[in-house]
């Protein structure tokens, strides 16, 4: 070996003592908190206080500063940090390569969504993603959206479809996979069943049913009223939209709703005084009228990795499949 091919023993020296180190300065990246990167690592403070101070010991420079109560992270850690991200990818992929997980994912992934998306979106991505991944089992967990976001805070699921889509925040990532316009469905025999479009406070007289509180729809609902200036008469309210419509097919009121499949269709083999049940959907002209349904997963080191690849393959699928997937 030439001397110029001879490795470096100081350079050597120096990664081996930072390489322990480097899921540390990666929280810390991420979160640019030191009681985060301590919460995101499931750690103590101290240990991850300790680390910084040894990492700055190893790279010869400061790393972070007090900042308030907070830290500041410094010029040197700005230029470290994107490597490190990248070293500790590149050993995940290796991981994944080694254990064939790449290509034969396994384990088990937890998926809570809302209940209107367990008909179709959740199939479709389910079965797509086993059609490559046969191995890997599913736990699918449905409710409100508050139940299945509490589910994620919880540690009980791995992943969770809401709508609407709440911000990323310290703990929580999310991404957006659809807008989907919702529309107002009315009884098949009302004043405005034949219009294609109407705005909610042409309704504002009449009675509601709706999905009871911490129901994504019932948040839009109380939101578009507000701006539409009334507040909805609530006769009814449940947990499930196909029972909704059965309620405003039967003449009980109006609802807010995402597309059906059926549409404008009837409840079909339901009668009532000998005439057919049905609805129809409307589209609303109100700005905002509108659900954003997003993936929701937690700020996490060491993500399993067929949980990885079926986010992956989730955030990847293109507008038209998921446009009918969701409903247009």
């Amino acid at each position: 070996m030439t001397p110029a091919a001879r490795p470096s023993a100081p350079l050597h020296g120096e990664l081996a003592r930072l390489l322990p180190l480097l899921p540390v300065l990666d929280a810390v990246g991420q979160t640019r908190h030191v009681t985060a990167a301590a919460e995101l690592l499931g750690v103590p403070q101290p240990t991850v206080s300790r680390a910084l101070a040894r990492a700055a010991g190893v790279v010869g420079a400061e790393l972070v500063r007090k900042d308030g109560r907070g830290i500041r992270l410094t010029p040197a850690a700005e230029q470290l940090l994107p490597a490190v991200r990248t070293a500790l990818e590149e050993v995940q992929r290796g991981l994944d390569a080694l254990h064939e997980r790449a290509h034969q994912a396994r384990g088990l992934v937890r998926l809570s969504f809302q209940m209107t998306f367990g008909e179709s979106a959740v199939p479709v991505f389910v079965s797509g993603f086993r059609a490559d991944h046969p191995d890997v089992r599913f736990e699918l967990i449905q409710g409100s959206r508050q139940h299945c976001l509490d589910t994620l805070a919880d540690g009980r699921v791995d992943l969770a479809i809401v709508s609407p889509r709440p911000e990323p925040t310290r703990d929580l990532d999310s991404a957006t996979l659809y807008v989907q316009g919702v529309r107002l469905a009315v009884p098949a025999g009302h004043r405005l069943a034949g219009r294609a479009s109407v705005r909610l406070a042409e309704v504002a007289d009449e009675p509601f049913v709706a999905l009871e509180r911490g129901f994504g729809m019932r948040s839009i609902l109380d939101r578009l009223g507000r701006d539409a200036g009334f507040r909805p008469d609530i006769a009814f309210s449940g947990q499930d939209s196909r029972t909704l419509l059965g309620l405003v097919s039967a003449g009980l009121g109006v609802a807010l709703v995402p597309p059906s499949s059926a549409g404008h269709g009837a409840v079909y083999g339901s009668t009532r005084h000998g005439e057919a049940l049905g609805w129809a959907e409307l589209a609303l002209e109100d700005e905002g009228a509108f659900r954003e349904i997003g993936l929701v997963w937690p700020r996490i080191v060491g993500e399993p990795p067929q949980v990885r690849l079926f986010r992956e393959h989730v955030l990847a699928l293109d507008a038209g499949l998921l446009a009918d997937a969701f409903g247009r």
